[in-house]
């Protein structure tokens, strides 16, 4: 529809929720010179759509395909219960997670919520903070003062913010970034630690999600299984 007529993109930004057919689509308005197929532009719808899919539409279509193509992800998938709580991570809200574009994607996406799978992930690495005898102080305190399984999100970040503050970084990243030669790091730097230490990646979807589906036992088991 973006090919045959310019106008559609603009349409389906102001109507996110209807049917194609209320386009008005005018024949006058397709171009006269050649149509040009965009891949990374498909690809890009495809996110928006598929962010949009509950968690269950995303598991019956990816187990569909997987049973296709994909030995391992259907077997990751065989857990429905569970799948679904990993694929609900960021779903339904205002800002929906964006990171799939088409079902092969799907596997590398939620391969560390699968302890068989993180396991073999040999390396973590971390950002700003790399030094071990840091983290491994971060670590220790979040597990023996901060961490608490049954908080409320925001509670778990002011708590996030109160472990950056003793630990002598910036509680806010503006406060940061006003004075950086204050302080060693910021808050989003704790947190970066705390991300990689549970999922061996500095880019993931909403870290407190993460933790909820994890559950305590594997989230303290993750923590420890740092050799620092």
């Amino acid at each position: 529809m973006n090919i045959a007529n310019s106008t559609f993109e603009n349409w389906r930004k102001q109507n996110p929720d209807k049917s194609i057919n209320e386009f008005d689509f005018q024949l006058n308005k397709m171009s006269v010179s050649g149509a040009l197929f965009d891949m990374i532009k498909l690809l890009d719808v495809s996110k928006n759509v598929i962010s949009k899919y509950s968690a269950e539409r995303v598991y019956n279509e990816s187990l569909k395909w997987a049973e296709k193509y994909d030995i391992e992800l259907t077997d990751m998938l065989a857990d429905k219960e569970y799948a679904l709580k990993v694929l609900g991570i960021e779903r339904g809200n205002s800002k929906p997670r964006k990171d799939i574009s088409k079902w092969s994607d799907l596997k590398d996406n939620i391969i560390y919520m699968y302890d068989d799978k993180f396991n073999k992930i040999s390396e973590y690495i971390f950002g700003k903070i790399s030094d071990r005898n840091e983290i491994s102080k971060i670590i220790k305190l979040y597990i023996e003062k901060y961490y608490n399984e049954l908080d409320d999100k925001q509670t778990w970040f002011d708590k996030i913010k109160d472990l950056a503050q003793e630990l002598g970084y910036a509680r806010e990243v503006k406060e940061y970034k006003k004075e950086p030669e204050k302080w060693p790091g910021h808050v989003g730097d704790i947190s970066t630690v705390l991300r990689v230490s549970l999922t061996k990646r500095q880019n993931t979807p909403d870290l407190f999600e993460i933790m909820k589906v994890l559950g305590k036992d594997r989230v303290i088991e993750r923590f420890n299984k740092l050799k620092l």
